[in-house]
């Protein structure tokens, strides 16, 4: 930190306050005060920028940087007019050439009388995350190089899949788009293949991409494909939609699609084309849509995490996929088929299931549907001891649960972590005023989100509708310890 004798004292003040935490963030963030000088500038900002830090604090930034001109820098602009920059993108060269892909969000800062003091920058470079980027995309074209797909098998017993493989391929001999909506672990993809593969498209391409893997900076590129300058590092890439050309794309979790993107699909559905990242004309790709949520799209519509034009679309062909606990005939069947599948597991033939193991496996709810089943049965199987017969269920710390076979054992879970929690709640009761409460009560709703989750976070943040760093946030500020949970 520079000199602050010079400094709005608001500024200084808050400058003392956050200075060590802006200082472990690890991301390149810059204050400058209302006459432009430099009074925070850490070492990754002097890293992006390729220069010493001791050169820029305390200097006026065109005083450090002279190859800036001040009419064109967005940083003194929003000194100058109070305006803000939100997720800015630019791409400049530092004084010692080096090209920098840059992203910005600015802000002035004002005094309490309204009064411009500084400007907050905090920026991240992308150069590297366009690297990911290309990496993902070189990925892909050696995975789906070749159109050969391995076969995927749908083991079921019950009247509820029979069904939904009928009305599947149906649907596949009609080169429609279509949904398909299931709990995670429900064989969601399994069923897009399997359309797939009853289609006329089954000897080209079937491309999956999970939606909420790939970053909202590098959405448009990876979906649409990019051309050479169209980003610093960028090349001539094919993007999904055209390494799909012909056969199939699944888009998993697409609620997860940034919003402007499913606009650009939306159009792409109803014309066949699309633009390239930087490019200047028209492409065309022949392929067939499958999508798929593992929650509820009128509740995504509702949220603005889904367009309803675009489900509306999609929604000519949709396919709803049961949860296993709704299935019980199939919960036995895939029991005894993962226990010859993974039977190398163990050095004792384990051929059958004890009537205690069936009644628990038709108990419980399975939250995480076959996947969880499988994973289940592998972990049995690898702790089994001398028998033909597998006699006990292990399940791992997220979902270590007491079976009382007269009662729901997923409510028995949540008992116990009721009580796991109750003394660590009443601390909260003496003399409380109106935000202990507010407080106590929201600790409360998070707990009994993690409790009905099995700790899953990613999943109890979706309950509660907000995003995964704001429930960290909020374990930390309650104390609400996960491993608790986890293990009550």
């Amino acid at each position: 930190m520079g000199d602050t004798a010079d400094i709005d004292p608001e500024l200084a003040a808050a400058l003392s306050v956050f200075k060590h935490f802006f200082d472990v963030t690890h991301i390149p963030i810059a204050i400058l005060d209302n006459n432009g000088k430099h009074i925070y500038y850490n070492k990754e900002n002097a890293e992006l920028d390729g220069c010493r830090r001791e050169d820029v604090l305390g200097k006026h930034m065109l005083d450090s940087f002279p190859n800036i001109k001040e009419r064109d820098n967005g940083t003194l602009k929003v000194l100058r007019e109070g305006i803000e920059y939100i997720d800015r993108h630019m791409i400049y060269y530092t004084a010692r050439g080096k090209l920098v892909n840059y992203l910005h969000t600015t802000v002035p800062l004002f005094n309490k009388n309204k009064e411009i003091i500084g400007v907050i920058e905090r920026g991240n470079d992308l150069s590297n995350t366009h690297h990911l980027y290309n990496q993902i995309v070189m990925m892909h074209e050696k995975l789906y190089k070749n159109s050969e797909e391995d076969k995927y098998k749908i083991i079921y017993a019950s009247p509820q899949i029979e069904e939904v493989l009928n009305k599947s391929e149906r649907l596949a001999a009609q080169d429609i788009p279509i949904i398909i909506v299931g709990e995670s672990g429900t064989g969601k993809e399994l069923i897009a293949r399997f359309i797939h593969n009853k289609s006329q498209r089954k000897n080209k391409p079937f491309i999956a991409l999970n939606c909420a893997a790939i970053p909202n900076t590098l959405f448009e590129g990876t979906f649409f494909g990019s051309l050479k300058g169209s980003f610093t590092g960028a090349k001539d890439y094919r993007g999904f939609l055209e390494m799909a050309n012909g056969g199939t794309l699944f888009l998993d979790e697409i609620n997860s699609m940034p919003y402007e993107i499913q606009s650009k699909l939306l159009r792409f559905l109803q014309e066949k084309t699309f633009w390239k990242l930087g490019g200047n004309k028209e492409e065309m790709s022949d392929v067939r849509i499958i999508a798929a949520m593992n929650e509820s799209p009128f509740e995504k519509i509702r949220q603005n995490q889904l367009r309803a034009d675009l489900y509306y679309r999609l929604e000519v062909g949709m396919i709803v996929i049961p949860p296993l606990r709704n299935r019980k005939k199939d919960i036995l069947f895939l029991a005894n088929y993962f226990l010859k599948k993974h039977k190398s597991l163990t050095s004792q033939a384990v051929n059958h299931l004890s009537d205690e193991v069936k009644e628990q496996l038709l108990t419980f709810s399975w939250t995480g549907n076959v996947r969880m089943l499988e994973n289940v049965i592998i972990r049995s199987l690898i702790m089994h001891e001398n028998s033909n017969i597998l006699t006990k269920l292990v399940f791992n710390d997220e979902v270590e649960v007491d079976y009382n076979l007269s009662t729901n054992s997923e409510d028995i879970y949540i008992e116990r972590v009721k009580n796991t929690f109750k003394n660590q709640e009443d601390q909260y009761l003496d003399g409380e005023g109106i935000n202990e409460r507010i407080q106590r009560y929201e600790r409360a709703w998070i707990v009994q989100t993690l409790c009905n989750n099995f700790g899953n976070i990613s999943d109890a943040s979706r309950v509660l509708k907000i995003s995964r760093g704001s429930l960290q946030y909020k374990l930390k500020k309650y104390n609400i310890q996960l491993e608790l949970i986890e293990k009550a």
